[in-house]
């Protein structure tokens, strides 16, 4: 004979609790089959088998979530923590402008060493040989890790050369960062830094990438339009950054 569900449910409920229709809820726990004992067997030893089933699963989904963080680890490079228009713009080989109104972050990915780019950076002598509209470049005092260093910058605009002094106060740090401040010149301030990171194209493998990051505040005088200033500064960090990119490539 086959065994049947009853098919009279009695609900217990109290008068307070409400009731959707479509729910079936069944009157006793455990369910009671009628029928043969082989089949109320079968039917138990299938039940241990979902849930040794679940349980396994279950392990697995736990070991995997554990595993996470470290799985992370390998996708946490300078590049990789950029936004996604930035990240691809630098695996390309563009330079990368964001900010506004004198505050701006510049960035450059080139293939070379950390020592290399350092090198360029840091070659303040020859800057005016490969950088645009750099006229001069000239280092005043050299202590070691702290250089003075005075800038003259040329550049054309409306058929009239606009040429700007700068004096800066430089720390170096271990082939790490630069950080460079206004001393004197024709700017009201100007402070900011030069930013090295190694980079590997295979994660946990050697860098053979450096990611160099320009940060800087600058801030027009008073009688130069500060509108006028921040359109062209902005877009002589395109032209620099990208002329430093290609004497670390020559080098």
């Amino acid at each position: 004979m086959k065994s049947e569900m009853p098919r009279n449910l009695n609900l217990d409920r109290t008068p307070n609790q409400s009731l959707d229709r479509n729910l079936v809820i069944p009157t006793k726990s455990p369910i009671e089959f009628q029928g043969h004992p082989s089949r109320v067997n079968g039917l138990t030893r299938t039940f241990k088998q979902v849930s040794l089933t679940c349980v396994t699963v279950l392990a697995i989904v736990c070991g995997a979530t554990s595993a996470l963080p470290a799985q992370a680890q390998f996708f946490d490079g300078p590049v990789d923590v950029l936004p996604p228009i930035q990240r691809d713009a630098l695996r390309k080989g563009m330079v990368v402008v964001t900010g506004d109104r004198g505050q701006y972050v510049a960035r450059i990915l080139v293939n070379a060493s950390v020592p290399t780019a350092w090198n360029v950076l840091t070659d303040y002598g020859n800057l005016a040989n490969f950088i645009p509209n750099m006229a001069s470049s000239r280092v005043l005092e050299n202590n070691g890790d702290r250089k003075v260093v005075e800038q003259v910058d040329q550049r054309q605009i409306f058929l009239t050369t606009i040429t700007s002094r700068t004096k800066l106060a430089i720390t170096e740090s271990n082939q790490q960062q630069i950080d460079f401040s206004l001393i004197s010149g024709d700017l009201a301030g100007m402070t900011g830094s030069w930013q090295l990171e190694p980079v590997s194209v295979v994660p946990r493998q050697p860098p053979t990438q450096v990611l160099i990051t320009y940060t800087v505040n600058v801030q027009p005088n008073d009688s130069t339009p500060s509108d006028v200033f921040y359109q062209i500064f902005k877009a002589s960090l395109r032209e620099t950054l990208d002329a430093i990119g290609q004497e670390i490539s020559r080098r």
